[in-house]
């Protein structure tokens, strides 16, 4: 897989793009690199990756049969970066009973122990002068 284009739609490589994050040479700097390496995990079924980056407030008990979803592609629609917590808004597409479906969500991204990890979703943009 390392020579294929990375899930997450950067146009990379997988060994130059979230390969990098995912096999634990390095952490995303950012809540949208962030957000970018948890769904090439999640196409990859990367559990580990999952449980490192999910804030351990809000992290759910997956197991290994809930990344069985095959997604197809991921679209950026907008990022607000901030310094402790960041938004991101994203489409995930997927397939399910051979039909394509979308999760759009705005996700809340917080700096945890220094690191970016995944809090939660939320149902739209912060208010300005929250972050």
């Amino acid at each position: 897989m390392t020579d294929h284009t990375c899930p997450c739609g950067s146009g990379k490589k997988f060994q130059g793009c979230c390969n990098l994050y995912l096999s634990g040479q390095a952490y995303p700097n950012t809540a949208e690199t962030l957000m970018r390496s948890r769904y090439s995990a999640y196409a990859m079924g990367n559990l580990a990756y999952l449980r490192k980056t999910w804030h351990p407030d809000t992290y759910p008990d997956l197991s290994q049969e809930d990344l069985e979803t095959q997604w197809t592609r991921l679209e950026v629609i907008k990022t607000k970066p901030g310094l402790k917590k960041s938004v991101v808004e994203f489409k995930a597409w997927y397939l399910e009973n051979e039909q394509e479906h979308v999760i759009h969500e705005v996700s809340l991204f917080k700096l945890y122990k220094k690191r970016w990890v995944y809090l939660e979703a939320l149902p739209g943009w912060p208010e300005e002068g929250k972050n």
